[in-house]
């Protein structure tokens, strides 16, 4: 018996002090003063405790991985993000103007198209004030996701900033062109009384009768005011404008021989034309109307190089992702084509464009350069 306990080798347990030793040295802190452990023949502490080096490298560690870990989660998630297609939310058609009018139209027509082909409700919203001003400088300072859209004629983006106004945004560079939907003819009407069948004998009138002659628009610094100033000028004529609260207020008062002639949209004038209650003498356009093919242009009848056109497109706020663009751009000049769409823009005088957002682009960037030469008009008659 005693020869077999002297060959076990299975040693006694060490008392606290020399287990705590053992312990210490094996790189682990071994908590004492406890009243359990006190004693120099107390059980050493059952679950012992790294050093607190070890500790605090090991927490470091736990926080770079969970720093990581947070990253790599936050990278996927923006990755998913950008790979989702556009639209992912509703998107809001801004129109700065009150309903009604052209870009209302526009804008009213294509969005049902819009959220048929891309998955997504597409709403207006009219945000009218300060002649478009308001509306655009909000889409301008909107994000850059697509989800809010500008839909606007050339008075808030080329037209303003000749005027003088505080804009709040840059038409130049706070914008992405999308697409450039409509072109809209703006045609010199007049009473039936003046005394001019052709441009040329109004033109001849007007030379005979400097000052004498009123043009009515539908208010300072709009593109009917401006083709005005330009046809002055082009053809040398002084014509004095009368500006009025509107095209609705405009037209009563050439019908009514208040003022005998007007420049307009074809929109509002055609049903008078029609009627015989308004004479066209001439459209500003390249090309002649659809809606009116016996009207010659300004330019056939005369006056060289003339062109009074109003225009509505459709545009994002600036840093908006180029796949966002290119898919609207397709969707919008889908949605122009549809044949309810153009039936219904033909029949109020507009020409249909669809053009690519390069080309409406060079388009804001020549008419911003060609109305600010009309400077002296809009800051003379504020």
């Amino acid at each position: 018996m005693k020869d077999r306990r002297a060959a076990s080798s299975v040693q006694p347990l060490p008392v606290y002090g020399e287990r705590s030793t053992s312990l210490r040295q094996q790189g682990w802190r071994v908590r004492g003063a406890h009243p359990a452990f006190g004693r120099a023949d107390g059980p050493p502490h059952p679950d012992p405790l790294p050093l607190k080096g070890e500790r605090e490298r090991g927490r470091r560690a736990f926080i770079t991985n969970l720093v990581a870990c947070t990253a790599l989660f936050a990278l996927s998630s923006r990755s998913a993000f950008a790979q989702s297609p556009y639209p992912s939310h509703p998107v809001r058609l801004v129109v700065p103007f009150p309903p009604g009018g052209g870009a209302d139209l526009v804008a009213r027509l294509i969005a049902p198209q819009l959220q048929r082909m891309l998955g997504q409700s597409f709403h207006v919203e009219n945000r009218a004030g300060a002649a478009g001003r308001i509306g655009t400088a909000m889409v301008a300072k909107s994000d850059a996701d697509g989800l809010t859209l500008l839909v606007t004629t050339e008075s808030s983006l080329v037209i303003a900033p000749q005027t003088g106004a505080t804009l709040g945004y840059d038409p130049l560079k706070d914008f992405a062109p999308v697409s450039l939907a409509t072109r809209n003819p703006i045609a010199l009407v007049v009473n039936p009384s003046v005394p001019a069948t052709t441009l040329a004998e109004y033109i001849a009138l007007a030379r005979a009768r400097p000052g004498a002659l009123l043009f009515a628009s539908s208010g300072v610094g709009g593109p009917n005011h401006l083709a005005g100033e330009m046809f002055n000028r082009m053809a040398g004529v002084a014509i004095t404008h009368v500006p009025f609260a509107g095209t609705g207020a405009a037209i009563p008062a050439v019908l009514s021989n208040q003022v005998g002639a007007m420049w307009g949209f074809l929109a509002g004038l055609i049903p008078h034309i029609r009627a015989g209650a308004l004479r066209a003498l001439a459209v500003g356009g390249r090309e002649r109307s659809a809606v009116l093919p016996e009207v010659p242009t300004v330019a056939e009848a005369g006056v060289a190089g003339f062109e009074a056109v109003s225009w509505i497109g459709i545009l994002a706020p600036a840093g908006t992702p180029a796949e966002a663009l290119a898919r609207l751009g397709v969707a919008v000049r889908d949605a122009l084509a549809d044949e309810k769409v153009r039936t219904t823009l033909t029949a109020s005088g507009a020409d249909i464009v669809a053009s690519g957002a390069a080309e409406f682009a060079e388009v804001i960037a020549s008419d911003y350069a060609r109305y600010a030469k009309l400077k002296d008009v809009f800051r003379g008659e504020k």
